[in-house]
């Protein structure tokens, strides 16, 4: 049976191959594939970003009316991705966690969808002035 060259060991991502991300250069994407592979959160697991961000470009729809988030239906890792507020936070911690480059090319493309979340939904004046912005809007049912 062939064997594999040391190099070709070498040049083999250990974790598998990753996902390309809509919107972000080959650089970032693999920057976010090396937070999720080293992150140690159960919540950041290998293409959580990816369902993240989908996550969180779904949820602003233009219809004129605010918009509540709502908690997510069941605890699973992705289920939880229906709660938009998780979605943000997961993409605030691979934000802080990126190199400066591929940080600032993730903000970019989260500064428009940022936009749109502050203008479909309402603050909540009973929130918490230390949780994260996208935590302190009106939220459906049981925060």
């Amino acid at each position: 049976m062939p064997r594999k060259r040391p190099g070709a060991l070498r040049a083999s991502p250990p974790s598998g191959p990753r996902a390309h991300i809509r919107g972000l250069s080959a650089r970032t994407c693999h920057a976010v594939h090396q937070v999720e592979v080293r992150s140690r959160e159960p919540s950041l697991f290998r293409g959580a970003t990816v369902l993240a961000l989908r996550a969180y470009a779904r949820f602003p729809s233009p219809r004129g009316r605010p918009l509540y988030p709502r908690p997510a239906p069941c605890p699973s890792p992705c289920c939880a991705f229906d709660d938009v507020r998780h979605a943000r936070d997961v993409l605030n911690h691979v934000l802080h966690r990126l190199p400066p480059r591929p940080r600032a090319e993730l903000g970019r493309l989260l500064e428009a969808w940022d936009a749109r979340y502050l203008r479909s939904t309402l603050p909540d004046p009973f929130a918490s002035p230390e949780a994260p912005w996208w935590h302190r809007r009106l939220a459906d049912g049981v925060p």
